[in-house]
């Protein structure tokens, strides 16, 4: 069962990294140019491109570039990201590039209003990931693209192991199934989904340098059930030695991020909504594809 997400607190905590995230974001670099190569593939001269939860900005000019007629708009809720990404020459100069703060789980943007939506490693963190794709499905115009990467379950599970070894604190949260997302993508009325699943293992020094980049990064404990107090010195103490007994056969200490991929298609018709459940959509059986995925492994050791 996933963790509920305190909003407030997750675009605090984003905010706040704001002017670290760059220098710790190693596989969210990896993640969101192993996206833009899928786009490789794929037939589409989009007009209008959404990036959710654009962050600082690094993938605008990469979009700006595979696109060259493109309108691109940078969203994220944390503002002081979009301020970092507003600082770097390439994209301040840019007159077809917009930036716009907000929540994902309402966007400002009217009916079928982009052709592709890009979005990397964020989706994870909505406080309702149905609406989120549902809201996704109503600004894509018919025949658009969704291409994202989410987290996977496995994403830090030797650091989530270590915890559960002190207490019964929730410490690090529970990430989605790829096949709950491939089912929640079908009730939110897209078509086609394909999934695929890439593991990446950043290696540590020691326990506090792991912790160290997950604080540069903003990906600390934001769920509503956390433990709001200090974590005292013991506990550190404990999590350390349990941490301690995974060290790598290298000397390094093992984090693990598990990186699903997926794309889908708005349908070429837009789908009705059933107005007796916000949540609900009627859809028509022929209308969507089958669930495919793939699962394949990849390391990158830093």
């Amino acid at each position: 069962m996933l963790n509920q997400l305190d909003a407030k607190k997750i675009a605090f905590r984003f905010n706040k990294a704001a002017h670290t995230y760059d220098e710790v974001a190693f596989v969210q670099r990896a993640a969101g140019s192993a996206l833009l190569e899928r786009l490789q593939g794929i037939k589409l001269q989009p007009q209008a491109i959404l990036d959710l939860g654009c962050s600082t900005g690094h993938f605008e000019p990469l979009l700006m570039a595979a696109y060259p007629s493109a309108e691109i708009v940078g969203f994220d809720q944390a503002e002081n990201m979009l301020k970092q990404a507003k600082f770097k020459k390439k994209i301040e100069r840019a007159s077809r590039v917009h930036w716009l703060a907000g929540r994902a789980e309402s966007l400002p943007f009217s009916e079928s209003r982009f052709e592709l939506i890009y979005s990397n490693l964020m989706l994870h963190w909505s406080t309702d990931f149905q609406v989120v794709l549902n809201e996704l499905s109503r600004i894509l115009k018919p025949g658009g693209l969704l291409l994202f990467s989410i987290v996977g379950v496995d994403t830090l599970k030797e650091l989530r192991y270590c915890w559960s070894q002190v207490d019964d604190n929730p410490h690090v949260h529970a990430f989605p199934d790829m096949h709950d997302v491939g089912d929640i993508l079908l009730r939110a009325a897209f078509a086609d989904p394909v999934m695929d699943v890439e593991y990446f293992t950043l290696l540590y020094s020691d326990t506090f340098a792991l912790m160290k980049d997950l604080k540069g990064l903003g990906v600390q404990n934001l769920s509503v059930d956390r433990h709001r107090g200090l974590t005292s010195k013991k506990s550190l103490r404990a999590l350390v030695q349990a941490y301690e007994a995974l060290r790598h056969a290298s000397g390094k200490l093992p984090a693990t991020w598990e990186i699903i991929y997926g794309h889908a298609w708005a349908p070429l018709k837009k789908i009705a909504r059933d107005r007796s459940s916000a949540n609900e959509i009627k859809v028509a059986v022929d209308s969507i594809g089958g669930l495919r995925n793939s699962r394949r492994r990849h390391s990158l050791l830093s």
